[in-house]
Formats: structure tokens, C-alpha cells, sequence
């Protein structure tokens, strides 16, 4: 059972750089000393802080350096002008876990760059999901037809869980992002199979147009409109499996 009175990471991560005043760390000290989970969470901080140059030289080696720089340039310097190097590692380490890293990289993306629209945008942070990245998000009806809700209004297209549902897929969450200040709603399955789905929708700038595929980032793309919303479902099932799910959003989704 988790302690109600436990500290929480940021206070733990204010601990190991030294910011709190003498009470404060007195008083963590003797929490860690007493609770063994708090003083593996502790632990696991600590390691956060830990070199990871030679770790990850091959991976930066391999990174788009250009692309990165851009997309840290483009965020408000206010964002990280208050976070030690510790407690920036801890939020990413945070973020990560919760798959949100990818949905901010997507709203500070200068999209401009890809000149291929807003569906080479969507693959390249859904190629980052992960069966983790959803595991952990709520499985609450409430909360997800809150979610459907709200992205629906924002849309001007009702939506709801029996129409958005995806045959063998399991709903996860609804959200909106942003593309060129373009809205797209995003929602996003779990297939025990093949891992993340996303469908996705934003408003049709071409009218009614008939299902199409395409590949992107190693993943399958069934895509579509009608004449006020365009349509876009993304993963990693097989072309036949897509089209039977995309069919079945086609007749349930009318605008």
C-alpha cells in the first residue's frame, strides 16, 4: 500500500541536489531510514543522475541532431529555465513513462519541416508508442467518454464509445493536438496483438474521398473523408485487418 505521507519525486529530486532547507532534509532522512519502498524510490532517482554519455553514444550518433536542436529552439525557454539537471531527467524519465513526451514533441514540432502533412506528423511520434505507453492510462468509462466528449466538440463531430470502437482493439484515450494550428483528435487503442492503434481525425480540406493506403515509419495507414472530416488510422495490423476496423468507424461516424 502506498504511504498517503510519503514524499513525493519532486521533493525526493530537491533532496538529492541539496535544495531543501535543513528541517526538510532532516525530515526526508528520517523517512528513508524507516520506509525501505521510499528509499528504493530514492535509489532509483539517484540513478537518473547517473553519467549516460557512454551509454547513449551510439544512440546520439545515430540521432537527427539538426531536427532535435530545432525542436528544443522552438520550445519556450521558460520550461527549462527552472529545472536542475536532475530534476530535468526526472520529469523527462516521468514523461516518458506516461507516453507524453511524444504528444509534446508534436505540439512544439515544426511541422514545416517534413513538407508531407500532417499524416507523416502523426507516424513519426506514433513509431515512438510502445504497448508501455498505454498499459498504464486510465480504463475508466466515465473518464473516457469525457475524453470523446470533449474532442468531439472541439471537432464538430458527436462522438462517442460505441462509435469509435475498434474491432479487437481496446480504447485507451482522446485528446487534441494541435498541426499548424490545425486540431486533430487523436484516439488511441491497445491491440494485445499488434500493440498501438490511432485513429485520427481533423477537418477535411478536399471533400469526400474514398479509402486509401499507405505505409509510413513501418507501420500501415488506411485513410479517408467525407465531406467535412478526414480520417486517418494508424498501427502496426495487417492492411485487411485495418480496413474491417476503419469500415466499421465509416458507417458509425456521421457528421
Amino acid at each position: 500500500m502506498t504511504d498517503v505521507n510519503a514524499p513525493p519525486d519532486e521533493l525526493l529530486v530537491a533532496y538529492l541536489d541539496g535544495e531543501l532547507d535543513a528541517d526538510q532534509q532532516r525530515l526526508i532522512a528520517r523517512q528513508i531510514q524507516a520506509d525501505p519502498d521510499l528509499a528504493a524510490r530514492l535509489e532509483a532517482l539517484q540513478c537518473i543522475g547517473l553519467p549516460f554519455k557512454t551509454a547513449f553514444d551510439s544512440m546520439l550518433d545515430q540521432a537527427p541532431a539538426g531536427r532535435l536542436q530545432a525542436m528544443l529552439n522552438a520550445l519556450p525557454p521558460t520550461q527549462t529555465a527552472t529545472l536542475s539537471r536532475r530534476s530535468f531527467l526526472a520529469v523527462a524519465a516521468s514523461f516518458a513513462v506516461a507516453g507524453v513526451i511524444a504528444d509534446r514533441l508534436f505540439l512544439s514540432w515544426p511541422h514545416t519541416e517534413s513538407g508531407q502533412g500532417w499524416r507523416a506528423s502523426v507516424a513519426e511520434y506514433m513509431a515512438l508508442y510502445t504497448p508501455q505507453t498505454l498499459e498504464n492510462l486510465s480504463a475508466d468509462p466515465a473518464s473516457h467518454l469525457a475524453q470523446l466528449s470533449s474532442v468531439g466538440a472541439q471537432l464538430g463531430l458527436p462522438l462517442s464509445i460505441a462509435s469509435v470502437n475498434l474491432p479487437g482493439a481496446e480504447f485507451r484515450r482522446a485528446q487534441i493536438l494541435d498541426y499548424d494550428s490545425v486540431l486533430i483528435g487523436q484516439l488511441t487503442y491497445l491491440d494485445p496483438r499488434h500493440g498501438p492503434l490511432a485513429l485520427c481525425i481533423t477537418a477535411s480540406k478536399k471533400g469526400a474521398q474514398p479509402m486509401a493506403t499507405e505505409q509510413r515509419r513501418g507501420m500501415n495507414v488506411v485513410f479517408w473523408s467525407n465531406p467535412s472530416h478526414a480520417f486517418m488510422l494508424i498501427g502496426r495490423n495487417a492492411f485487411e485487418d485495418l480496413h474491417i476496423m476503419a469500415g466499421s468507424v465509416e458507417k458509425t461516424l456521421v457528421s
